[in-house]
């Protein structure tokens, strides 16, 4: 393992494992994690080089600080990204590596899903090390619900808070996971008008939600723009296209630079950014690890309404808070949560916060 200072991210201990030539893991976590655990789930993909495969790693792993910074968890930032050009399914040993390398860092780093690995690549890796938070011993809980259900409280604040002038809301959600379905399914309960796009053909879909095309889908003009699908997805080009009142970010890092973020701002569109709205799952975690006699017993109903009563209640705060400030919602984060151009200070927040702070 080593130590890399990232121009954008910060410090990180990272490690990269090559498992044979077909793959390879990188392992991401916070210099504090001996005071304060990192927690990330498994990210599977094919990268071009070592290299990319590292950054998606750092860049995941200091999403994840700042989320669990902003929930007081009681983790810090981690991220594990398999680089390999089998699916997870076809490579166990991998997993096996995996549990190795977590049982040597002795429970400073958990992990749990993310995407392309789901509920049953936990269980595998659970049988070589312990090191898991993925609601194991709590089946009736998906996590990933969990975080639909906090991505919708997020939204269900912003139209609350700048609600349309009249008519119906119109929600655009691109990405059908597990996460945007979820959306979706609230959107339509909650009587909103939902549209969808997805590069995956054959979705089954609720029904009312409207599948588009990728051009139709960004020709709309919906109140709200959720980003369900993957990290930097919004590039300049994209930004441009977007026709939306507000975008919220379920996907870890949705911009590809600064300045696309920059610019959406610029052309005044609202973000709620995804360390805000996604952290269902790690609301979870905390609550798993540190009350697990009570995680143990609780409905996915319980999970919703927990994770969605912490994660709409900050969203109204930094609506309001914004607006009498007469600043957007990144630039009172930045300012406030976490100063500019500094990861939070886990080695002095790990003195003063107790593993079980959730608040």
């Amino acid at each position: 393992m080593v130590t890399i200072t990232h121009p954008n991210f910060g410090e990180y201990e990272v490690e990269t494992v090559v498992v044979d030539s077909r793959s390879s893991f990188t392992i991401a976590c916070s210099p504090h994690r001996h005071v304060m655990p990192s927690n990330g789930g498994i990210r599977w993909s094919k990268y071009k080089t070592l290299s990319h495969q590292k950054d998606e790693a750092i860049m995941l792993a200091n999403a994840m600080d700042l989320k669990h910074g902003f929930y007081s968890t009681g983790f810090s930032g981690g991220k594990i990204v398999v680089n390999s050009s089998l699916a997870p399914d076809e490579a166990p040993h991998v997993f096996d590596a995996i549990g190795e390398t977590l049982n040597r860092y002795a429970g400073s780093m958990y992990t749990g899903c993310d995407i392309n690995t789901n509920s049953a690549h936990m269980a595998y890796l659970r049988k070589s090390t312990p090191w898991i938070l993925d609601a194991m011993d709590s089946p009736q809980i998906s996590t990933s619900l969990a975080t639909g259900y906090g991505v919708w409280s997020a939204l269900a604040a912003v139209l609350q808070l700048s609600p349309r002038t009249n008519g119906t809301p119109l929600v655009a959600i691109h990405g059908m996971g597990k996460v945007g379905l979820e959306v979706a399914r609230q959107c339509l309960d909650h009587g909103y008008d939902v549209i969808g796009f997805d590069v995956k053909q054959g979705i089954t879909t609720p029904n009312g939600l409207c599948l588009l095309s990728e051009d139709d889908f960004w020709s709309r003009a919906p109140d709200v723009l959720c980003i369900a699908s993957l990290s930097r997805i919004l590039d300049m080009q994209t930004v441009e296209r977007i026709n939306a009142r507000w975008v919220i970010s379920s996907s870890n890092t949705p911009f590809d630079s600064p300045e696309a973020e920059a610019r959406l701002l610029e052309r005044g569109i609202g973000y709620l950014p995804d360390y805000v709205s996604n952290a269902g799952a790690v609301i979870c975690d905390s609550i798993e690890r540190s009350f697990p006699d009570v995680f143990r017993a609780m409905t996915q109903d319980q999970a919703n309404k927990y994770t969605g009563a912490l994660i709409g209640t900050k969203t109204g705060e930094l609506i309001k808070r914004a607006e009498l400030l007469g600043c957007n919602i990144p630039t009172l984060l930045s300012r406030t949560y976490f100063h500019v151009g500094n990861r939070v200070n886990l080695g002095e927040v790990a003195e003063i916060i107790r593993p079980s702070a959730l608040v």
